[in-house]
């Protein structure tokens, strides 16, 4: 019984700490939250992940009265992951990236851009048509993230 009341008392004690953490600091006087999101990593989990987190960022950011704002940008081997075409998916990533496709579509349904980059797609022989739903094929994502920051955007690397 002991056991029971102190596991309790740390779940207790766990859940109060993070109710207590927000961002209000970071975010006084925000209106809007310009963020960029450079993916560039060969690891869909990471990616999933990474999508995830954006989406608890999106609501933190509503919370507190901030307009978010959202680009991803994806590029080299991230792209691999963002076609329709199985045949170009390792076996081995099918499954996450059928999810990565759901949490993409997700996100775009909330305004988040999503770009793949048209380098990475000719390099790949990915047909920019068999891009997943919510996924706009651009020139270069270089030069997205070149015009993005420039315009305010905050960057996030993720590789």
């Amino acid at each position: 019984m002991t056991f029971f009341a102190t596991l309790f008392a740390l779940f207790i004690a766990l859940g109060a700490n993070a109710a207590e953490l927000d961002d209000r600091h970071a975010l006084d006087g925000v209106k809007t939250g310009k963020a960029l999101f450079d993916i560039a990593t060969g690891n869909p989990k990471a990616i999933v992940t990474t999508l995830n987190v954006m989406g608890e960022a999106i609501d933190g950011l509503k919370h507190h009265g901030v307009e978010p704002i959202i680009v991803v940008a994806f590029r080299g081997p991230a792209v691999r992951f963002l076609t329709s075409d199985s045949n170009l998916i390792p076996a081995e990533h099918a499954a996450t990236a059928m999810d990565l496709s759901v949490h993409i579509d997700q996100l775009a349904a909330r305004g988040v851009r999503f770009e793949a980059c048209g380098v990475t797609t000719r390099m790949m022989k990915i047909d920019n048509a068999t891009l997943v739903k919510g996924v706009q094929p651009v020139a270069n994502t270089f030069n997205s993230l070149i015009g993005y920051q420039t315009k305010g955007y905050a960057l996030i690397p993720v590789f």
